[in-house]
């Protein structure tokens, strides 16, 4: 008996027909006499769609735990408790890279000991060098893996299987994060996903709070960098004093080269120097400064901002800069009562920068301080002129009386 060809759907399993439809393969058969049928689900599928639904639910856990902090240490400890408890591992470990070094520091872990922890710096061996590039790194029996660096110190930890797997921001390797059991574990493809996964999820929470506690931190000197030099301009009278310490204060702040405080002179033409810090003598004595240059009318745009001084036309004097090492350079007013331009702040940057919003604010407020401490240096010489002025009359008076 010649067997018969039954075309069959590769993807959907349908069944053609003689008159070119389609359809179920179970209606087919039941058709065909070959009974009734009904659905299941075979063991290997359930654990398979089980697994998958177990995953899912511990990433969102997991990314909704890491996500809700803010804090840093916090994050990190959310991150390797968390693995632990979702894998059933024996331990975790977080380690972050230290560009300076290049070495992998120890950030947060759980279940090891103090001792492991500690037992020596990690730095490019294989197992990790291979994480570093992207891949995920399995360490199947450490007992019999001779590229293990810290063999007898895992034998006394109890750890036998080691993952690893890079944490990578966008496409830059931040960090490593591991996996400790303590039997052989052969790990299959779906762990290895849900924990590269879980590591780049990791990597935001923690670029996330870096980014967030360093914006605290700074906004936080700032305030107090403000209220130092508002404190003087409220008590000083002695300008110069004042000066030279809004010139100190800002690049140590704002991790600049140098400041520069250049006051307008008497008849309004040329910007002279009065105050500077971190300049050198030649640059500061270079030519003169004067407001015809265009200075005034950008000023009125707002803080001048210059990215590159080398190729910046704005910049007067291009090659004395950049024997300077002068890579960016921001202007900023220094205005008196009615908004009545007194001078300019400005401030060197040694490479090409970027000046974020937020140090444009308070270089502006600095510059502000600026203008009100010559308006009161001014009252108070008037005051005095004045009083001594007032003295002499009397003391003439009385000595024709």
């Amino acid at each position: 008996m010649k067997e018969e060809l039954i075309p069959i759907c590769s993807w959907c399993k349908k069944i053609r027909l003689h008159d070119e439809s389609w359809e179920q393969i179970e209606q087919y058969l039941t058709n065909e006499g070959f009974g009734v049928f009904t659905h299941s689900m075979c063991p290997d599928c359930a654990d398979k769609i089980f697994e998958k639904k177990l995953y899912l639910e511990s990433y969102q856990n997991i990314c909704k735990a890491i996500s809700s902090s803010i804090s840093l240490d916090e994050v990190l400890n959310l991150v390797v408790t968390n693995v632990v408890k979702v894998m059933s591992v024996k331990a975790s470990m977080l380690r972050l890279l230290n560009k300076e070094t290049q070495k992998l520091e120890v950030a947060a872990h759980y279940g090891l000991s103090e001792k492991y922890v500690n037992k020596g710096p990690v730095d490019y061996d294989k197992s990790i060098e291979d994480a570093l590039t992207g891949k995920a790194v399995s360490i199947y029996d450490i007992m019999s893996d001779s590229d293990s660096k810290y063999r007898a110190e895992a034998d006394g930890e109890g750890i036998r299987s080691i993952l690893s797997i890079p944490v990578k921001f966008k496409k830059e390797v931040i960090g490593a994060l591991r996996m400790y059991t303590a039997e052989p574990v052969k790990y299959k493809d779906e762990d290895l996903k849900f924990m590269a996964a879980i590591a780049e999820q990791a990597a935001i929470a923690i670029v996330n709070a870096r980014t967030f506690e360093n914006t605290v931190s700074r906004a936080r000197e700032y305030l107090r960098v403000f209220y130092e030099v508002s404190s003087a301009v409220s008590s000083a009278l002695n300008l110069d004093e004042l000066l030279n310490l809004i010139v100190q204060k800002i690049p140590g702040e704002m991790r600049l080269k140098g400041a520069a405080i250049r006051f307008l002179d008497e008849k309004g033409i040329r910007l002279d120097i009065v105050a500077s810090h971190g300049l050198s003598e030649k640059y500061l004595n270079k030519g003169p400064v004067d407001m015809d240059t265009g200075i005034k009318e950008l000023l009125k745009q707002g803080p001048i901002v210059i990215y590159d001084v080398g190729s910046d036309s704005r910049v007067l004097y291009p090659k004395e800069a950049d024997e300077e090492g002068i890579g960016s350079m921001l202007t900023l007013a220094i205005e008196g009562r009615n908004r009545k331009l007194i001078g300019i702040l400005r401030l060197f940057s040694d490479r090409p920068r970027h000046f974020s919003e937020e140090d444009i604010v308070f270089s502006a407020s600095l510059a502000h301080m600026c203008g009100l401490a010559i308006e009161n240096a001014r009252m108070y010489d008037q005051l005095k002129s004045d009083g001594l002025m007032m003295m002499n009359m009397l003391t003439g008076r009385l000595k024709k009386d």
